[in-house]
């Protein structure tokens, strides 16, 4: 229902930063004493965060993990999850990084 003729605003307009597309893995690791670590799909990518598929239910908003992509590794925040039949979807903050 929109409120005085407004039109609804999707998920993607609502973006403060440029998200560009991308490929590959990105390794993750969550704080749990003897987790291993799992590869999820890289989905995209923006000047602080990522979004990623993957098939961890363990992994859940506000979450902190450890992350490796090509190139660079850090600290990374869940900031929301999307499930499906098929796949866990999930939004990360960077919260540090560095070149590796």
């Amino acid at each position: 229902m929109n409120m005085a003729g407004t039109q609804p605003v999707s998920w993607e307009d609502r973006r403060a930063e440029a998200r560009h597309k991308a490929a590959g893995s990105v390794t993750l690791r969550l704080d749990e004493e003897y987790q291993v670590p799992f590869e999820a799909r890289l989905m995209d990518v923006s000047a602080s965060g990522f979004r990623a598929r993957h098939a961890n239910s363990q992994l859940r908003s506000g979450q902190e993990c450890d992350f490796t992509l090509p190139g660079t590794r850090g600290r990374a925040k869940a900031v929301w999850n999307r499930t499906t039949p098929d796949f866990i979807e999930t939004g990360f903050l960077i919260l540090l990084h560095e070149t590796a």
